[in-house]
């Protein structure tokens, strides 16, 4: 496993109770990989420009469903990938889409949130 991929499982299993759904993991999780992406942007641009994409942090399923593949094709053109980390977020969230989401709009935009301002402490 990679460093980040075992910092972010051991945060995980620290705050189990916090994050014992996986609805609540995947979206986490996205939140983190879109750290690591806006980390990439800022050092390659001096700029953030992924984060007009993030509908202002008022996110739903769908829109999180329609993130997800976006980061991953956005980290790829920076010649980056996190493939240990991409592989256990579409793991949970194959979980969650056999066990249902069960999160409203603003649990979504909360553990997203927290995955983002998180991220840069799993690198």
């Amino acid at each position: 496993m990679s460093g980040e991929t075992e910092s972010i499982k051991s945060f995980l299993e620290d705050y189990e109770e916090a994050f014992k759904t996986p609805d609540k993991k995947a979206v986490f999780l996205i939140g983190i990989l879109t750290k690591f992406l806006l980390d990439v942007q800022y050092t390659n641009r001096g700029s953030t420009p992924f984060r007009s994409k993030m509908y202002s942090l008022k996110l739903n399923q769908r829109r999180l469903k329609r993130l997800f593949p976006e980061i991953v094709e956005k980290l790829r053109e920076y010649n980056v990938s996190y493939p240990r980390l991409e592989k256990h977020i579409s793991e949970v969230l194959v979980e969650v889409e056999n066990s249902g989401w069960n999160l409203s709009k603003d649990e979504i935009s909360y553990y997203f949130a927290l995955g983002l301002c998180l991220g840069g402490t799993f690198k």
